[in-house]
């Protein structure tokens, strides 16, 4: 009989559950996508019932389509969207939806806490940058200034993943990886920061989200009927998890301050794993604690790939015109082989990427995208071509600053839908001018949460053992011409952030 495990990431858009081996080899998957709620202005929620309702039919289908028996499960390790919010009654019924990281209506609320609180020091405790709205704190503050009567009858205030253990178990618990991302945990003592508590929410810890617990917690029960709608057996170990950054970091077997893992799917997100928390001084990367003895500092970009879908949805009729003319599968690969025809630099055609406001480095939620340098000269090819390398400006300031605090990385770790594109590669790797690793497998996420999984049931130790499949599929290396003429464009490209950083908002 041999042993598998679920990794199963609850995502923004989605939830999939994967089933692995014992050296973390994929056998099987399984994914159900879920809609977006935006119906105002900034609004971007989950319907809760959904997504559970989505977890549950992954996880059975995903053991069903490996023709596994549910004996053979081992253990199963959570991961989920960082920064959600969702509001329960006494009862445990969801009196909101799930408020999304990418909801954007306590804005206001934000820049009131950064403004009248010593915004460095919440920053030093929290490892938060708590002047983006995408934090639980100013999320509950928004729901008590705009929807009083909800906040009236709140009794928790919890987390999707947290929902999906709840529902699971009756019981609230949260993982510190989830609980160091909600703004109110001070990363030093692992404790809720009382502070924070009476000064800017008002509240006591009661009121906000479950028992602290270890990544690697099990879960003392799951409800009978669960185990049977899961397609689970009675010995199956549920394990809590961590968010999606952290896991995905752990997915690509990035276990020392050496390694740099670089994510970019519809967003972007460069980390590091240290041994102590490591704060910016000027408050533009995050730290986040995953358990008592390992934090993973960073910084994340709002737009990753979301602004080539940007451009193929603006002008899909044509593009899938041209498509049909190529060998090519999809718009992304058009996209790619349009970008090798023109010269590195987009032959002075810059790129700001900021479609979606500005996470890192600057937090600036009110930013906006702009093309600078256009003549008649340029085609729809440079300006696909210059937002893959404006993407790439973007993502390199952050390395610039994770590289000044914690020194520089001897590897950079590659992992999600970019590296199916080589030329998106090869402009990061001439960019940054460092070797570019691809992993092998391209789930990380859900591979670091069933990595966390095999760990806490003593299968593997954590930070130690490495899995065969954590290992790359290629080297992309940098071309020296390139980098000589990216160095150029890079300082030019600044000076063009700081002219609409200032005149843009």
């Amino acid at each position: 009989m041999g042993e598998y495990y679920l990794g199963v990431d609850i995502g923004t858009t989605g939830v999939r559950s994967i089933v692995f081996d014992s050296e973390g080899k994929l056998i099987t998957s399984d994914y159900k996508e879920y809609p977006m709620i935006c119906l105002e202005k900034g609004m971007a929620e989950l319907d809760p019932n959904i997504v559970f309702q989505s977890f549950t039919e992954v996880v059975r289908n995903s053991i069903l389509k490996s023709k596994i028996s549910n004996k053979e499960i081992r253990a199963i390790g959570l991961s989920a969207q960082m920064h959600s919010i969702l509001a329960l009654d006494k009862e445990g019924n969801n009196l909101t939806n799930v408020i999304t990281w990418a909801d954007t209506r306590a804005m206001e609320e934000s820049q009131y806490i950064a403004e009248n609180y010593d915004f460095y020091d919440l920053y030093r405790k929290t490892g938060c940058i708590v002047k983006h709205p995408m934090y639980p704190l100013s999320k509950i503050i928004w729901l008590k200034n705009n929807r009083p009567e909800i906040y009236k009858k709140t009794y928790k205030f919890i987390t999707i993943k947290e929902y999906i253990v709840y529902r699971l178990s009756d019981e609230f618990f949260i993982d510190i990886a989830d609980a160091s991302a909600t703004g109110c945990l001070n990363i030093h003592s692992l404790t809720w920061d009382q502070e924070i508590l009476a000064d800017i929410l008002k509240a006591n810890s009661d009121i906000l989200f479950g028992d602290i617990v270890d990544p690697g917690f099990i879960l003392p029960s799951i409800e009978n009927k669960f185990i049977e709608e899961l397609g689970i057996s009675k010995n199956t170990s549920l394990i809590i998890g961590a968010s999606d950054g952290i896991t995905a970091h752990i997915g690509c077997g990035c276990f020392d301050n050496e390694k740099v893992s670089c994510t970019v799917g519809t967003s972007g997100a460069l980390r590091v794993i240290t041994d102590k928390p490591i704060l910016d001084k000027d408050a533009q990367t995050w730290c986040y604690c995953f358990n008592n003895s390992k934090w993973i500092i960073g910084g994340a970009i709002s737009n990753g790939g979301i602004v080539l879908k940007y451009l193929r949805d603006q002008f899909r009729e044509q593009f899938e015109y041209e498509l049909s003319k190529t060998k090519y599968e999809n718009i992304y690969k058009l996209f790619d082989e349009y970008a090798t025809q023109i010269n590195p630099g987009s032959d002075g055609l810059i790129f700001l990427p900021f479609l979606a406001g500005e996470r890192a480095p600057g937090w600036n939620p009110k930013a906006s995208a702009a093309l600078f340098g256009m003549k008649l000269m340029h085609t729809k090819k440079h300006i696909i071509r210059a937002m893959m390398e404006g993407v790439m400006y973007n993502m390199y300031s952050v390395y610039k600053i994770i590289e000044k605090i914690n020194g520089g990385a001897k590897k950079i770790i590659a992992n999600g839908g970019y590296v199916n594109s080589d030329e998106w590669l090869q402009i990061q790797a001439d960019i940054f001018n460092k070797e570019i690793a691809v992993m092998k497998i391209n789930e990380a996420t859900a591979l670091g949460a069933a990595y966390i999984a095999m760990s806490s049931v003593g299968d593997i130790e954590l930070f130690k053992d490495y899995l065969p499949v954590m290992n790359y599929s290629r080297i992309v290396k940098p071309n020296n011409e390139n980098v000589n003429k990216y160095n150029k464009i890079y300082k030019v490209y600044k000076e063009y952030y700081e002219f609409v950083e200032k005149n843009f908002n």
